[in-house]
Order: C-alpha cells, then sequence, then structure tokens
C-alpha cells in the first residue's frame, strides 16, 4: 500500500471558518429599519449594530480570500 502524505493547511481552514462566519452573518441579516427595542442612551443603537456587523462581515470576507489564496498558492508550489 502507498503511504499518503497528510499536510496540515492551516490557511484554509482558517478561511473555512471564516466562510461560515459570513453565512452565519448572512443568516442572522440584522436591519436597523426593523428595530423594534425603543432606544435608550446607555444602549448601543441599531444603526451602529448594523455598521458593526456590516464591518465584520467584510473583515470575514478579506480573512476568507487571503486565506484561500495562500492556501491555493502554497499548493501550486508544493
Amino acid at each position: 500500500m502507498a503511504k499518503r502524505e497528510i499536510k496540515n493547511n492551516s490557511m484554509a481552514m482558517i478561511a473555512t471558518v471564516a466562510l461560515v462566519g459570513i453565512l452565519a452573518s448572512a443568516i442572522g441579516f440584522f436591519s436597523p429599519d426593523f428595530c423594534t427595542v425603543p432606544q435608550s442612551d446607555d444602549w448601543t443603537s441599531c444603526e451602529a449594530i448594523a455598521q458593526q456587523r456590516n464591518i465584520g462581515s467584510i473583515v470575514l470576507f478579506a480573512v476568507c480570500l487571503l486565506g484561500f489564496a495562500v492556501s491555493l498558492t502554497k499548493r501550486r508550489k508544493g
């Protein structure tokens, strides 16, 4: 039997987790237009929450692209 080598591809794993985070963010879509809770001064506003989720999704997307790009580059070199 031929011996197979198993390689640890950490960047692909990180990119996959980031992709799952993007999907989870899309499933839990948050729109400040449908915010039903009355806003008070000591709570974060619905607009701020929506903006933070958008920034988080953009960061996860960038991590996903970077992770898969590094993974594919390593695979082609090796």
